[in-house]
């Protein structure tokens, strides 16, 4: 799940150990409107965060914290946001601050319990005994790239393809675009087994986790792609597909539409996430008017999921 990127340049930051390393903490206030579209960029920036929480405040204000293992640039943060929701810095106030050492796994492991989506039961290393017997456990530590089935686009998305492969569909050639910690291209492998799976990424870092991940879950028959975008050699080689996963963001998803539609085979599938309730109308017509048909718009939470097809 991406959003627009720093230039390669920015991505300078080495990764540490997580255990007892000094962290740094981002905090954002910002109007209540803003909050949740502001979350997800949060979620899905360079570097990854370790954690980010949320709440209301008493004025009604909308205040997150994110931490992180490294210094952020706050000009880069704030591009992403403004960039990505076409706003104004104005609507928000960022800063940073260190914070004390901590064994962060530790407590991250201790936050995050196992989530059931559909079929799938998703669950962290610390909690592997919970997964025995759970015929579609899948593995996926916190702390990584995007995708723990702890935000409501990724279960929305599980619980797509759940759907689909209970409806009988049986595609062929799949991709996962913006795969993240590659736990949609892990679940359609074990719902479709013979499918050929495309899972691809801007982020180097999130194809190694991808690549970790989907090794750990016995699906290495998964190819990964770190691309940028979707104007890539092979991207297009495999393509058409007949089911396209795409869990990004509304906006790149809109400017996205045109270079998707072609992507897919005829009576093909297209499973969009991402998407606030708010955006779901733009997204659609977006789609819409490259004459797909829009079949479907689950919620989850705030988040929507959105089902299409193309005609034959």
């Amino acid at each position: 799940m991406r959003q627009q990127q720093p230039s390669a340049a920015e991505k300078s930051v080495t990764k540490q150990p997580l255990t007892q390393q000094s962290l740094y903490q981002i905090k954002i206030t910002a109007e209540k409107s803003l909050g949740r579209a502001i979350l997800v960029i949060l979620e899905n920036s360079y570097p990854e965060p370790l954690s980010v929480s949320h709440f209301e405040d008493v004025d009604k204000s909308w205040l997150a914290t994110a931490i992180y293992d490294s210094p952020i640039e706050l000009d880069i943060l704030r591009h992403l946001i403004d960039t990505n929701l076409d706003i104004e810095s104005q609507g928000y106030q960022l800063d940073q601050l260190p914070i004390k050492d901590i064994d962060w796994v530790a407590h991250v492991q201790s936050e995050l319990k196992p989530v059931i989506a559909g079929r799938f039961f998703i669950h962290g290393s610390h909690d592997r005994e919970k997964a025995k017997g759970q015929p579609s456990a899948i593995e996926i530590d916190a702390a990584q790239a995007f995708g723990t089935a702890h935000h409501g686009t990724t279960e929305g998305c599980l619980t797509a393809i759940d759907k689909l492969a209970s409806t009988g569909l049986s595609p062929t050639n799949i991709l996962d675009l913006g795969t993240g910690s590659g736990i949609l291209a892990i679940a359609a492998s074990m719902v479709w087994p013979e499918a050929k799976i495309l899972a691809s990424d801007i982020d180097p870092i999130a194809i190694e986790i991808a690549i970790t991940n989907i090794e750990l879950n016995n699906q290495s028959t998964i190819r990964t792609r770190c691309a940028d975008g979707v104007d890539d050699e092979v991207i297009n080689a495999a393509a058409p597909y007949d089911l396209l996963i795409a869990n990004i963001l509304a906006k790149p998803l809109i400017e996205l539409a045109p270079v998707i539609e072609p992507l897919l085979k005829s009576e093909g599938t297209l499973l969009l996430s991402g998407i606030l309730e708010t955006q779901a109308e733009d997204v659609i017509t977006a789609y819409c008017q490259q004459g797909l048909t829009h079949q479907i718009t689950d919620h989850f939470d705030e988040w929507v999921t959105i089902l299409f097809t193309k005609a034959q």
